[in-house]
């Protein structure tokens, strides 16, 4: 049984490409996703083209999207309790924009000047 499962969080270190024993070019990377007042994280791997390609565009800190088959295996933490380890094999990757922040003058004299009066007529006769 296959599990799909879409994964969004951000990039926790940049994306690295490696090469299989067999000489085939794949890109890892680790999204960190918040699990309510924790963090998640979640291994990648990449083997297409375009996929390694959008990975490798990414950096430390970017917010991502990423669809694939999921794999989830039990292993001992080093302080002895059991955790989960979640792997993708990522199939689509679509890197979230950040939202743009406010601008904001911190003087009068760096906003644009308003236009003066009449403006808009002068400007009509132009045309």
């Amino acid at each position: 049984m296959t599990v799909y499962a879409l994964v969004t969080g951000a990039i926790f270190r940049a994306p690295e490409q490696r090469t299989s024993k067999a000489s085939k070019p794949y890109v890892t990377a680790t999204i960190k996703a918040k699990d309510g007042d924790a963090f998640q994280f979640c291994r990648l791997t990449a083997f297409s083209d375009t996929v390694q390609a959008e990975l490798m565009r990414l950096t430390d800190g970017d917010a991502v999207s990423v669809q694939g088959s999921l794999k989830a295996e039990i292993y001992d933490a080093s302080s002895g309790e059991k955790r989960i380890s979640l792997s993708v094999i990522a199939d689509h990757v679509l890197a979230l924009r950040q939202p743009l922040k406010p601008r904001s003058f911190s003087r009068h004299d760096d906003c644009p000047p308003a236009p003066e009066p009449g403006f808009n007529e002068s400007y009509e006769a132009f045309r």
